[in-house]
């Protein structure tokens, strides 16, 4: 699907699907060109039912800056409402998706970028990356879960410090505030990227799937609506949820073995 000069790029091998925003000379902001896109990325991802896990990283050593801010002296008045919905679309096919998400965050991570890893299932980031909602500046507002999301994720007062006055922050301020599941040195990126990938694939992927949409689902509900989606609506084949596999005594070591110590080193 890649093309010569493609400013995103999109490899499937497998059940695993990577796509990578690739304008790395300008920390891979997101034009017009490059929204449309990562739009249409997604939405293969969406319709693709082999895909179990969707890792969205940048290229060049820099995840996204969000926006191209030089790009908006082209916008007609009416380009700002449009683009606004498109990457709304964007994200909540991302947060929608039946595949694991994984953004993998190195470098910049502001605005749009930011945004973005809020609808991923799981954030990993470099020690190096910045992360940060500087639109104020721009006199503008951001578009696509800044000031909605990010209050749900790492709460009211920060979501309002970030927002109202723009000053980036460090990875391991990220991760304090929920942003960010696991912290790493850039060398060690894509090892950690493949060892949450390898967890992932372990488990049966429709309790993944159904998982998934339960927290997903109940996130924002009361508890009692919240423990509804709990219920199975009918019995699990055992062949169809993973049940058997409580009888197959290699498979679950297996899974355990990967699962039980993971990530417990810090």
């Amino acid at each position: 699907m890649n093309e010569p000069n493609s400013h995103l790029l999109l490899d499937r091998s497998g059940p695993v699907t990577t796509i990578t925003l690739n304008r790395p000379h300008v920390h891979n902001a997101l034009d017009r060109a490059l929204s449309e896109d990562l739009n249409r990325a997604v939405r293969a991802v969406r319709e693709d039912r082999e895909c179990r896990v969707m890792i969205l990283r940048g290229a060049g050593e820099t995840f996204c800056a969000g926006d191209d801010i030089a790009e908006f002296t082209t916008w007609t008045p009416e380009d700002p409402y449009w683009q606004a919905r498109k990457y709304q679309e964007t994200v909540q096919i991302i947060e929608d998706l039946t595949a694991v998400t994984i953004a993998a965050v190195d470098g910049v991570c502001t605005g749009g970028g930011l945004e973005l890893t809020l609808v991923c299932d799981f954030v990993i980031a470099t020690d190096r990356s910045r992360w940060g909602m500087p639109e104020i500046d721009w006199d503008i507002t951001p578009g696509w879960g800044g000031t909605s999301r990010l209050g749900r994720v790492a709460g009211r007062r920060k979501a309002k410090e970030w927002n109202l006055i723009g000053a980036l922050f460090d990875a391991a301020q990220a991760e304090r505030h929920d942003l960010v599941n696991r912290v790493c040195s850039p060398q060690d990126l894509d090892t950690e990227v493949d060892n949450l990938t390898e967890v992932i694939l372990a488990k049966h992927p429709l309790t993944t799937r159904r998982t998934k949409f339960i927290l997903n689902q109940g996130a924002d509900l009361p508890v009692a609506g919240a423990l509804a989606f709990e219920v199975p609506i009918a019995p699990f084949p055992p062949e169809a949820a993973g049940i058997g596999d409580f009888t197959d005594r290699q498979t679950r070591t297996s899974r355990r073995k990967l699962s039980e110590n993971f990530w417990q080193d810090r």
